[in-house]
């Protein structure tokens, strides 16, 4: 596991990789690129499933959500899980980020983790390297 000042990111045990937002702290650019940076790592050579769950953080500045729907996250990982708070608000992030994130893989927003991981595991890709 790696924790940074606003996530913590390790891999589950069947191939997925886990960002779990930290409640209730504002994230910068520099904080998205640890994160991100840091999945990266917890993925190694491989191509993994992704769920980043955001039921607790704050809203993210566009740039951030930006920086989060990348290039960068294309190349490194198969599909992506949003987890998000079942409340308005928490849809209303989630929806927002999917949005502009417009990624080239699968994408999809849940409501729980169980329903995420259920999901990337049929997006895994245990032979597939990174590009």
């Amino acid at each position: 596991m790696i924790e940074t000042r606003t996530a913590l990111i390790y891999l589950l045990d069947p191939g997925i990789i886990i960002v779990r937002v930290k409640k209730d702290l504002l994230q910068t650019p520099d904080d998205a690129e640890k994160n991100l940076s840091a999945a990266i790592r917890q993925a190694g050579e491989r191509r993994l499933p992704l769920l980043l769950d955001i039921r607790q953080a704050m809203p993210l500045e566009d740039d951030i959500r930006r920086q989060y729907s990348g290039p960068r996250v294309v190349d490194n990982f198969s599909a992506l899980g949003l987890v998000a708070d079942e409340g308005p608000f928490g849809r209303m992030m989630a929806n927002l980020y999917l949005r502009v994130a417009d990624l080239e893989i699968p994408t999809r927003l849940f409501a729980t983790e169980g329903e995420a991981i259920a999901w990337l595991l049929e997006h895994r890709s245990p032979n597939s390297r990174k590009k």
